[in-house]
């Protein structure tokens, strides 16, 4: 890790990240360290990690103000070692979906995103409480009103088939 990043900061960031998305990101968060020629770089590296860009910006903006109160406050921090039991395994929610409805959302989504439709299937369906919820946050991932109502019309229509 580089001396720039402030091990206490990095420690905040990589618990801030691993509970949004529900994965191991030391490796990744190792890599930006490394390149990173302040912490504001590595900052914005980091929250690249969220792909929505909106989720990014609210929590670079999170990040932003506690960077500014705790900027002078060097007192080593604990990190926390311990791993959830769902980063090896899917979250599982409490909404059902079934395994032909996730075809047909991820085949409407890829039709309009492309290949990037599966990793955004598996993000969104972890943060999601509904299928609602989930169809939502897909949506918000395309750009022109002309794809978000294909899109939806697909998924409607697949919602009725399998009903």
């Amino acid at each position: 890790m580089s001396d720039l990043i402030n091990p206490r900061l990095f420690a905040r960031v990589e618990r801030s990240l691993r509970k949004r998305l529900n994965v191991n990101v030391m490796p990744h968060l190792k890599r930006c360290a490394a390149h990173a020629k302040s912490e504001d770089d590595f900052m914005a590296a980091a929250g690249r990690m969220l792909i929505n860009p909106q989720e990014r910006q609210e929590w670079l903006a999170s990040w932003a103000s506690r960077r500014h109160n705790e900027g002078a406050d060097t007192t080593p921090a604990d990190l926390d070692t311990t791993t959830p039991s769902s980063l090896d395994a899917p979250l599982q929610r409490t909404f059902r979906i079934t395994p032909q409805q996730r075809e047909r959302v991820r085949e409407a989504l890829a039709h309009e995103l492309g290949p990037i439709a599966d990793l955004l299937l598996d993000n969104e369906a972890q943060r999601a409480e509904s299928v609602t919820e989930l169809l939502q946050r897909l949506e918000s991932h395309l750009e022109s009103d002309e794809q978000r109502a294909r899109f939806r019309q697909s998924t409607l229509s697949s919602r009725s088939h399998d009903a």
